[in-house]
């Protein structure tokens, strides 16, 4: 993960894309220019004239392809050509937003005139992609420009129950003093637990726990687990926020209630 910090001091959290799943977006892309500029070619022939003017029209149509290819299709589809689709990848600014014609215009003369030209011997932009922290290749960094995964990842867990043996003691719970985003950070670490390795889930899940201890009362009986004390906590509070939902669904609206009552 790549955290960025935006310009209204949103963290971000992107995900890189790995160098391996770059090339092949790269190989379906240049695949496809290299049809295109055979369709071209085998076009041009056909109408005859002179072996010059062939020439001419076969590398003026080569040229439009190769760099019109890249250009339009990140720029129309806001970062991502055929090859990005076919393995789920997207390039943004590196503040995380979309990018523009600009932004396209850079990488796709990048891309042919630096990281895969034949005076840098078509690898230059795979060693930069290796050098670089977040697999940037030197069109990447003239633009400002980051290649991410979008493929939706695994679908989160369920949120466990409250633990039986808790149950009565998360009833009486005091916790206006939880902060929202607290709620959201235990409910994240306890779904994500097949997404996380176990030491780094076990410290988050400590570290989360005593935050939340700290604004609740009355601790939780001795010798319970962090793991449990956030299921209490968060099943308490969905199951007090569904309570809410109910009272209020079952209050009569103005229009319900007899005329004389209005």
């Amino acid at each position: 993960m790549s955290q960025i910090v935006t310009g209204d001091a949103v963290l971000l959290d992107l995900r890189p894309a790995r160098i391996p799943t770059r090339i092949l977006a790269d190989l379906v892309d240049i695949s496809a220019i290299l049809l295109l500029t055979w369709g071209w070619n085998t076009l041009t022939t056909s109408f005859g004239g002179s072996a010059a003017a062939q020439q001419a029209v076969a590398l003026a149509g080569y040229i439009i392809i190769s760099f019109g290819y890249l250009i339009g299709f990140e720029t129309l589809t806001r970062g991502r050509t055929p090859g990005a689709y076919v393995v789920g990848l997207q390039a943004v600014r590196d503040d995380g937003g979309t990018i523009r014609f600009r932004h396209a215009l850079m990488r796709g003369l990048a891309f042919w005139l630096v990281d895969y030209s034949l005076y840098t011997g078509f690898l230059l932009g795979t060693i930069v992609s290796i050098l670089q922290p977040d697999g940037k290749r030197i069109g990447d960094v003239l633009a400002g420009t980051l290649v991410i995964r979008v493929r939706a990842p695994r679908a989160a867990g369920a949120l466990p129950e409250i633990p039986p043996h808790l149950v009565e003691w998360a009833a009486t719970l005091e916790m206006s003093r939880v902060t929202d985003e607290q709620f959201a950070a235990a409910r994240t670490a306890l779904q994500r637990d097949r997404l996380m390795r176990k030491s780094f889930r076990t410290a988050l899940l400590g570290r989360l726990a005593y935050e939340v201890s700290r604004r609740t009362a009355p601790l939780p009986p001795p010798g319970v687990p962090p793991e449990d004390f956030l299921a209490a906590v968060c099943g308490e509070n969905r199951r007090r926020a569904g309570l809410r939902v109910q009272a209020s669904r079952a209050v009569p609206s103005a229009g319900e209630l007899p005329v004389g009552w209005r």
